[in-house]
Order: C-alpha cells, then structure tokens, then sequence
C-alpha cells in the first residue's frame, strides 16, 4: 500500500478513536459524579450508624474478652485436669492473642530469585552513530539547489529534534530509507511512525477507559444506587429503610452493653 494511503487510514483511524475517547470521557464523568453525590448520601444515612454499630459491637466483644479471662483466672488449680507435655492452657492460648501478640515474621528472601540482566548494546554510541550518519548524509551543505537546500534544513531541524530527545527510533527510520527516494519519503515515513503512535496510545487509552466503565457499571456502589433507583420508582427510600435497620441493631448492642457493664 502507498505510504500516503497508510496515513490517510491512520488519519481516519485516529480521528474515530479520539471521538470515542471523548464520548468515554463525558460517560465516566457523569457517571463517577453520580457515583459521588450517591456515595455522599450513603455514608449520611448509612454509614454513619454503621460506624456507632460496629463500635458498640466492639465494645462488646471487648467486655465479654474481659469477663471470660477473668472466669478462667478464678478457677482454682486442683480443679484442673492433668495437662501433657506441652500443654498450653486455653486462657493463656486467649492471652497471648489478645494481650501479648508476637509479629509473623516474614519470609526470608530466597536467594534462587533470577537477578536482572543489563540491556543488551550500548543505545548511546547507537544514537550518536546514527545521527552521524544521518548528518552525513542529509547535511544541507550538500544540496544541489535551493530547493534541496530547504528540504534538507527541514529534514536536518527533525534530525536534531529525535537526537536531542534521545529518540533512536525515529533516527534508526531515517537512516533506514533507501538512497534516491522522493525527498518527502523520509518524512512521511517519520510521519507515519507518529501516526502510528499515536493511534497505539489512543487504542490503548480507549480499552483502559472501557475498563474502568465497566469496572464502574458491575461495582457494588452501582448495583446499590441501581437497587435505590427501582425503590424510589415504588415510592421507597432505600437508604433511610437500611439506615432503619442498623439503627434498631445499635440499639439492642447498646441494651446488651448496658447489661455487661451492669454486671
């Protein structure tokens, strides 16, 4: 295929990907602001006695620790059956995980791990040698007329541009086109390349924005607000009839708390 077509596919190609790319844009937007103001609602209503419920529960938990090392504490030792070798009673088995817990130590690191190897080559004689080359061979004092002399400036002003950007792939482009071409094919091949990079990181941004829609739709803040959504169609209020529910569980933890201090 003719280079000029490639680019004028790839022009085409690019141009649909960027309009996708911010349709997907606007999609997620509006739906993480969504996301949001919803998440914001959740955790006024919700979260905040959730919060007070799993401290009154840990309250709990913590007193009935407390009462039950106390209890094994008060048993007096003739009343202990014979322990074997190596027996490690059950209030010091508890003590030990809730008063004196010993750090898991980690793995030591294995040594069969392979090390990284150094890339092969040397990529700065490479570039220093191209662009030497290329200077060679594209310089402007070498032009046999104005016209020459235009075309070479232009060619030697992107030269310095790849060599200053430590760029070795557009260089090794360069010098990879044959002698006596069209003085545009080299710059339209190094168009193409940039085309086709683009297109590449386009492609990618767009599947990574699929992703996160995806991700986004199938999350369970999603399927929540989707769930809040149908009740408000049935005239119902989900998140206040959840926030109900966890208001009447705090309520009994704080009834049950209240007996556990009283006794």
């Amino acid at each position: 295929m003719d280079i000029h077509q490639q680019i004028a596919d790839l022009q085409a190609a690019v141009a649909r990907l960027e309009r996708e790319a911010a349709r997907l844009d606007n999609e997620l937007s509006q739906m993480e602001r969504e996301l949001d103001e919803f998440a914001a609602r959740y955790d006024r209503l919700v979260n905040s006695v959730r919060v007070r419920l799993e401290a009154a529960r840990a309250a709990i938990e913590e007193l009935e620790r407390r009462r039950y090392l106390e209890r094994i504490a008060d048993l007096p030792p003739e009343d202990e059956p014979a322990r074997p070798l190596g027996f490690t009673p059950v209030a010091d088995q508890y003590r030990r995980m809730w008063q004196d817990p010993r750090p898991i130590e980690p793995p030591p690191p294995s040594s069969d791990r392979p090390r990284e190897s150094a890339l092969p080559g040397d990529p700065e004689t490479r570039l220093k040698r191209l662009y030497r080359a290329l200077a060679r061979r594209y310089h402007p004092d070498l032009a046999a007329n104005p016209t020459d002399r235009d075309y070479r400036n232009k060619l030697m002003m992107l030269i310095n541009e790849a060599y200053a950007g430590r760029d070795l792939d557009t260089l090794q482009l360069l010098a990879e086109q044959p002698e006596g071409v069209h003085p545009d094919a080299p710059v339209a091949a190094l168009r193409l390349r940039r085309l086709r990079l683009t297109h590449d990181e386009l492609a990618r941004r767009v599947e990574n924005m699929r992703a996160e829609r995806d991700r986004l739709v199938h999350s369970d803040l999603m399927r929540l607000k989707t769930e809040d959504k149908l009740a408000r169609q049935r005239g119902r209020d989900l998140l206040r009839e959840m926030a109900a529910e966890l208001e009447a569980e705090y309520q009994q933890a704080m009834m049950v708390l209240q007996k556990l201090r009283a006794g």
